[in-house]
């Protein structure tokens, strides 16, 4: 799944995934591809997922990476470069989150061509 801003916020789609963690459904029956008959793992894994994502982005730019060009350009090196746009919406989406919890910071409105780095 992408998360991809103005229309998707990360911090709401994480706070979706723990509502259906906690209704312990039995099946998931998706829109495209087979049942998900394990729903509360798959969801977890998908959390844990973007939690990784999260911290990977955070470790960048404490290695200095400022942009979210210089961030996709590593952190999806084995991704088709045709989808690095996708991927640049999914990092801007965490970096929202993170400068909401005010673990990231920009001297401006947050874009996908501003300059972040650690707060």
């Amino acid at each position: 799944s992408i998360v991809a801003p103005p229309d998707g916020s990360m911090d709401a789609y994480l706070k979706s995934l723990d509502v259906l963690i906690k209704r312990k459904d039995d099946i998931y029956f998706p829109g495209h591809g087979g049942p998900v008959r394990n729903p509360e793992q798959y969801v977890r894994a998908l959390r844990s997922h973007r939690l990784l994502r999260e911290s990977a982005i955070l470790s960048r730019l404490r290695k200095g990476d400022r942009t979210i060009a210089d961030i996709v350009k590593v952190l999806y090196r084995r991704t088709d470069p045709r989808l690095h746009g996708a991927a640049a919406l999914s990092v801007f989406a965490h970096l929202e989150r993170l400068i909401a919890r005010k673990v990231v910071k920009t001297d401006d409105v947050p874009t996908l061509i501003s300059i972040y780095e650690p707060a």
